[in-house]
């Protein structure tokens, strides 16, 4: 049997990442006024975040489309997949795991639809494990069964440069974003139950930096974990903080990856994302 995993671009997986596991990637849509393009295929990161700068009305995003799905489908069908693994950002935060469900009930394959539950690299780091099973000859079976524990162990978080992305989307109220900046107050967001939901806040970014990684590496412990560092246009200040993370956790192939614009519409430049779980239960 011939298995292939499948993921949208929210999940963030490195280029290097999808080209070593063979994994397919569906395009989310950025919307900039009445201009529409496909993520990584019709806009780069660099032209993203030039637009994003000279707008005067903020991008919007939208997920995949069951077509680009089923697209999708067919064409790893054609190249000799009897299974697919589906792996997509967390259903309560997009509507793309819809989107690859209305695709599946037609293929010409069995395909398996994983909702990671998570966001960005979070997801991103349970497509690579999936590719990375299917590579070491898992049944689709046992790889899922794997692919649970890994998501139940997956420690997600992130903070913005700035509230003004996230009043601008409606996730903050005006007012507390305009003392918050003010204030320079960071908010620490984590995925929770497939959620993103603030959970502590610091003043200043490299007390938000600090705060991160100790939420992440607190529930990580001593275990050796995989561990992913993702940006918003800011990557030499990502890759100072990769070094910090890595002086804390037992890393095993750590990987550094550019954020999408899905959440850098949501959150804007500047954001970074820290995601990382166990190679094995902390009970183990």
């Amino acid at each position: 049997m011939s298995i292939r995993v499948v993921t949208d671009s929210s999940t963030n997986v490195p280029e290097a990442e999808l080209a070593r596991l063979n994994i397919a990637e569906v395009p989310a849509i950025v919307n900039f006024g009445a201009e529409s393009f496909l993520n990584k295929v019709e806009i780069t990161a660099e032209e993203f975040y030039r637009r994003l700068a000279a707008a005067e009305k903020l991008p919007t995003t939208a997920q995949p489309t069951p077509q680009q799905f089923a697209q999708a489908y067919a064409h790893l069908a054609a190249e000799g997949a009897d299974e697919i693994i589906a792996v997509t950002v967390s259903s309560k935060l997009s509507g793309t795991f819809s989107s690859a469900v209305l695709a599946a009930e037609n293929a010409a394959v069995k395909v398996h639809l994983w909702d990671s539950l998570s966001a960005s690299i979070g997801g991103g780091l349970q497509a690579i494990a999936a590719a990375e099973m299917v590579r070491d000859g898992l049944a689709s079976a046992e790889l899922l069964q794997r692919l649970a524990g890994i998501r139940k162990r997956m420690q997600t978080a992130t903070t913005p440069a700035t509230l003004r992305y996230l009043v601008a989307s409606g996730r903050a109220p005006k007012l507390q974003g305009s003392i918050g900046d003010l204030l320079d107050i960071k908010p620490i967001l984590a995925v929770i139950d497939g959620l993103l939901e603030p959970v502590n806040k610091a003043r200043g970014r490299r007390r938000a930096l600090q705060a991160m990684l100790d939420l992440v590496a607190g529930a990580v412990g001593d275990l050796p974990a995989r561990m992913a560092v993702a940006h918003a246009n800011v990557e030499d200040e990502a890759r100072e903080f990769l070094q910090a993370v890595k002086a804390r956790i037992r890393t095993v192939e750590p990987l550094f990856t550019e954020l999408g614009p899905v959440l850098a519409t949501l959150a804007g430049p500047g954001l970074i994302a820290l995601a990382a779980y166990t190679l094995e239960e902390p009970n183990a």
